[in-house]
């Protein structure tokens, strides 16, 4: 950015440890999107923002620079102007729009992506940590840890081994001019449990709770529900529709793993829906 240039600033504060500041340069007739930390370093962010930049060009910002500065962490990358996605952008688009057509093809380029169509010792490896941490986090209750204890690697072995975005949910979805985008890569690549984002854009739509999530489980035919995209989704990432279905509480204890450093609000409200959803 030029140092004359004018600037106009939007400033975004999350729950996390990082600032993030959306900056117009009107020089360039551009918008900038710069995260900023001085906790830890975001150069493992940086890394996955690429590899996603690279895997989805058409969907995801353009990562430009990592950089430290008087001990701050800086992420840049393109930004544009759009919209965050709601519930009733899906809804309107059961018909074949364009919308509906990209979602889909999203998840058809991540299983285009994957090297495997399964790949069960990685997900045993992610499985364990995930476990591990589980059993011993504060907040978790019975149901989970009981659910763990009797719960042996077939629950995931079958599941094709595709890279997940790992918060696929509303708020991290946009539109600019009809086209869809997909924000917030930090955790591309955490899981590969094939479904998750699925699963969780479903959840997304629906409600985030455990009655939605009780649905999505044992609703055999979604045509009518917000999640109706769902069979599709899954037939395109290689992964029978019951098989997802039946992979619900394991997708919420990833969900819940995923989650362990977003604060202890986040995750009083994970494990209340794991407790009425595996109770």
């Amino acid at each position: 950015m030029e140092a004359q240039a004018r600037l106009v600033f939007n400033v975004m504060v999350s729950r996390g440890e990082a600032i993030a500041v959306d900056v117009w340069d009107s020089g360039k007739n551009a918008w900038y999107h710069v995260q900023a930390c001085f906790y830890y370093d975001l150069s493992e962010r940086f890394a996955s923002y690429c590899l996603a930049h690279e895997r989805f060009r058409e969907r995801t910002p353009k990562p430009l620079v990592h950089l430290r500065l008087d001990g701050w962490s800086l992420l840049i990358a393109t930004a544009c102007e759009h919209r965050v996605l709601n519930a009733g952008d899906l809804t309107a688009a059961r018909g074949s729009t364009r919308l509906l057509e990209q979602l889909i093809g999203f998840f058809a380029a991540a299983r285009t992506m994957a090297l495997d169509t399964t790949d069960a010792c990685r997900h045993d490896r992610f499985m364990a940590e995930a476990s591990a941490f589980l059993a011993v986090a504060p907040a978790a209750g019975g149901a989970p840890l009981r659910f763990l204890e009797q719960a042996d690697r077939t629950l995931w072995s079958d599941i094709p081994h595709v890279p997940q975005h790992g918060d696929f949910v509303l708020n991290n979805l946009g539109s600019a001019r009809g086209d869809l985008l997909v924000f917030d890569w930090e955790d591309y690549g955490a899981t590969a449990l094939a479904g998750f984002d699925i699963f969780m854009i479903s959840l997304s739509v629906a409600g985030m709770n455990a009655r939605s999530a009780c649905l999505i489980r044992d609703t055999e035919d979604p045509s009518a529900c917000p999640w109706f995209f769902a069979p599709r989704a899954c037939a395109v990432s290689a992964l029978p529709y019951a098989r997802f279905r039946r992979a619900v509480p394991l997708y919420l204890l990833v969900f819940r793993y995923l989650k362990r450093n977003y604060g202890r609000e986040v995750g009083q409200r994970i494990d209340t829906i794991l407790e009425q959803v595996l109770c």
